[in-house]
């Protein structure tokens, strides 16, 4: 009986030796694999394709592709400029975009598409719609007069499934937005009569249970960014965080006055956070960025004025009039890559926004939109 115990333990030392193994070379492949789609993504060389587009009609990122409206109809390009599909909204129309869904709107008739732009819901709703976002499984809809709006909640089918009107009295809803893979919702809304300027944050789960309601002060919250389990809440004065419930985490507030958030990333469990000195999205001008990353707050003087910036794949990107800029969160300095010549000489004048796969939507000065592939 001991031999047999002897052996039996041997025997399971050697299993366990070779899961060991078996596990490590897996590790070594997953590491090489992202090691090469990296390599892959840094590599890649720079490239634009002019779209059909101009710049002054609603030109926004969905996804890897590209939508805008020209007055009556609503298109989605590919990076080249292929058109996708298209859907008639009529005169007056307004859009959002998420990855995956476009709410449009005009007066009370809402549209849910998906990303085959096949409508989902179209149907008129009894009051006239002031703004609407899509997350991963609903769609939240601000409905009514400005002051005391009503809040209603659809799945991506329209299909109703609630609605907020008390929490709003004697408000301005402002802005939105779901996180928590869809499962909740924030709202930011302005008190319009009370003696001081005060901005409130609520937050909801989905089926519309308040778990929380915040007073964020005189101070206006211009985005919400989740990551980690907290809300980034940006205001003209600080970086806030804050959790589902509303409790405030003040060691991790950050002071932010003087500057404007330009874009965001996740990574991680932390926001990467990229700012610019306020005012430079009104002058169309950008000298210095800030990066708040984690325990990073690292600022970037930019080797020429810019026209906009973002973030992909963990880099920071800046485009002038004629070059891009890149650098690494821990660069010391920029790379410095020249346009395409495609733009016929002409010059970068405005940055639309960025797509999911890491292209740019640039403008020149004569309206016409490019999309430009990101090394």
């Amino acid at each position: 009986m001991k031999y047999l115990d002897k052996w039996n333990t041997q025997k399971k030392n050697e299993q366990n030796k070779r899961y060991i193994i078996l596990a490590a070379v897996a590790l070594v492949v997953i590491i090489a694999i992202s090691v090469l789609m990296n390599l892959i993504s840094s590599n890649r060389s720079v490239s634009a394709s002019r779209l059909r587009c101009m710049a002054a009609q609603s030109v926004t990122p969905f996804g890897n592709y590209v939508v805008y409206y020209d007055g009556v109809t609503l298109f989605c390009l590919d990076t080249k400029g292929n058109e996708k599909w298209n859907y008639t909204l009529g005169s007056n129309a307004s859009f959002t975009c998420s990855s995956n869904h476009v709410v449009a709107w005009s007066g009370s008739q809402l549209h849910i598409l998906d990303k085959s732009g096949q409508p989902t819901y179209n149907e008129t709703l009894e009051n006239t719609i002031q703004f609407a976002k899509a997350g991963a499984k609903y769609v939240a809809i601000v409905m009514g007069t400005d002051v005391g709006p009503k809040l209603e909640i659809k799945d991506l089918w329209g299909t109703h499934v609630d609605d907020e009107i008390p929490a709003y009295a004697d408000m301005i809803i402002l802005d939105l937005g779901f996180f928590d893979n869809g499962e909740y919702l924030w709202t930011t809304s302005l008190d319009v009569y009370g003696t001081v300027a005060n901005t409130i944050l609520h937050t909801y789960k989905v089926n519309m249970t308040s778990s929380g309601e915040i007073s964020l002060g005189e101070n206006l919250a211009y985005d919400v960014v989740f990551a980690g389990g907290e809300l980034n809440v940006v205001t003209t004065r600080k970086l806030r965080k804050f959790d589902y419930r509303g409790t405030e985490n003040t060691q991790a507030s950050t002071l932010v006055y003087g500057w404007q958030l330009e874009d965001h990333d996740t990574v991680g469990s932390d926001a990467m956070l990229l700012f610019s000195l306020s005012g430079a999205n009104n002058t169309s001008e950008l000298n210095q960025l800030r990066l708040l990353y984690g325990k990073t707050d690292k600022r970037f003087t930019l080797p020429s004025t810019c026209v906009g910036a973002a973030l992909y794949n963990k880099r920071l990107y800046a485009f002038s009039a004629e070059t891009i800029y890149r650098a690494t969160v821990n660069a010391q300095r920029f790379e410095a890559i020249a346009l395409p010549g495609i733009m016929n000489g002409q010059t970068v004048t405005n940055f639309l926004g960025m797509l999911d796969n890491g292209t740019a939507i640039l403008a020149t000065g004569d309206g016409t939109v490019y999309s430009v592939t990101l090394p």
